[in-house]
C-alpha cells in the first residue's frame, strides 16, 4: 500500500513537471513570436518612413495621365477636375479636412465596367 502511494506521488510530481515545462515552452514561443512581431513593425514603420522622405520620381502630369488612364478603363469617360497634394503622416492637418476626407473617400465605390 505505501508503495502504490509514493508512486502515485512520483507520477504526480513528474506530471506536474512535464506540464509545467511543456507551458513555459510555450510560453516562450510566444515571447518570442511577440518579439519578431514587434520588430517587424518597427522595421516597415522605419522602411514608411524612409519611403515617404524620398523624392517623387514621377511628375505630375505622368500621375495625372495614369489616373485618367485607370479611370477611363474602370467606368469609360473620365475627368480629372483638379489634382492637389495631400499633406503627409508627419505634416499638420486640420481634423476638419481630415473628417471631410474621410467622408468623401467613404461614399465613393467604384463599380464594374458594364459589359
Amino acid at each position: 500500500m505505501n508503495e502504490t502511494i509514493s508512486f502515485g506521488v512520483n507520477l504526480t510530481i513528474v506530471g506536474l513537471c512535464i506540464t509545467f515545462a511543456a507551458l513555459a515552452a510555450i510560453s516562450l514561443g510566444v515571447a518570442l513570436m511577440r518579439w519578431l512581431d514587434e520588430k517587424g513593425h518597427l522595421r516597415e514603420e522605419r522602411e514608411k518612413q524612409l519611403a515617404l522622405e524620398k523624392e517623387q520620381t514621377i511628375d505630375n502630369l505622368t500621375l495625372v495621365l495614369i489616373a485618367a488612364a485607370v479611370g477611363t478603363m474602370l467606368q469609360g469617360r473620365f475627368y480629372i477636375r483638379s489634382v492637389r497634394r495631400i499633406p503627409l503622416i508627419g505634416e499638420r492637418a486640420s481634423p476638419w479636412s481630415m473628417q471631410g476626407r474621410a467622408v468623401l473617400l467613404g461614399s465613393h465605390v467604384v463599380g464594374r465596367k458594364p459589359s
